[in-house]
């Protein structure tokens, strides 16, 4: 499967817009959003969709798809681990680029969150993306994984060590390790 740029997307984004009928919001999450934001050279197979439950949408996606040579896939994300009170801190994307189309994406902090329920190998290195252009903040990460913590779906022992194996990366080992260690003594204390 191809990769797209963040220039790749932004074209994609602005035929997008001109076949839309009615102004419309979405909320792009995933590597998308990690380029257009953070890093224009990272790459990714698709356009993760948060919220976009316009028909008009859809349409314009599937128009601007239309006789492309190579289709930009645009997914509706349905489930995702997100940190609490998330859609509460959307940042606007390119704002005044667009006609009709209004781009979201989470603040950095959960953008790096939702990578690191995943947390393959390129969901670090997005991570470590965001990071490099806007230094996260150690205490913030841990604020908000635990308020995430909450609503995983599936193994909590792994999304504990997807966000240690994140923190080690950032910050090095020894605050993962000290993490470590306190959340096990907060778990322990339940």
């Amino acid at each position: 499967m191809p990769r797209f740029s963040s220039a790749e997307f932004l074209e994609f984004l602005h035929a997008v817009d001109g076949g839309l009928e009615q102004p419309c919001s979405v909320v792009l999450i995933g590597g998308a959003a990690v380029g257009l934001v953070y890093r224009s050279a990272h790459t990714t197979l698709d356009l993760d969709v948060w919220s976009a439950s316009s028909s008009s949408f859809w349409r314009a996606v599937r128009d601007a798809n239309h006789g492309r040579a190579t289709q930009v896939p645009v997914q509706r994300v349905t489930i995702a681990v997100a940190p609490w009170s998330m859609e509460d801190r959307l940042e606007s994307l390119h704002a005044g680029r667009f006609k009709r189309l209004r781009l979201f994406v989470p603040e950095a902090h959960d953008l790096a969150l939702l990578k690191i329920a995943r947390a393959e190998a390129h969901d670090l290195d997005a991570i470590a993306d965001i990071h490099t252009v806007h230094a996260l903040s150690l205490e913030v990460l841990l604020e908000r994984y635990r308020e995430s913590v909450t609503q995983v779906i599936g193994s909590p022992e792994m999304h504990r060590l997807n966000f240690l194996a994140a923190v080690a990366r950032l910050f090095g080992e020894d605050e993962a390790e000290r993490l470590e260690r306190l959340l096990r003594s907060v778990s322990r204390r339940r």
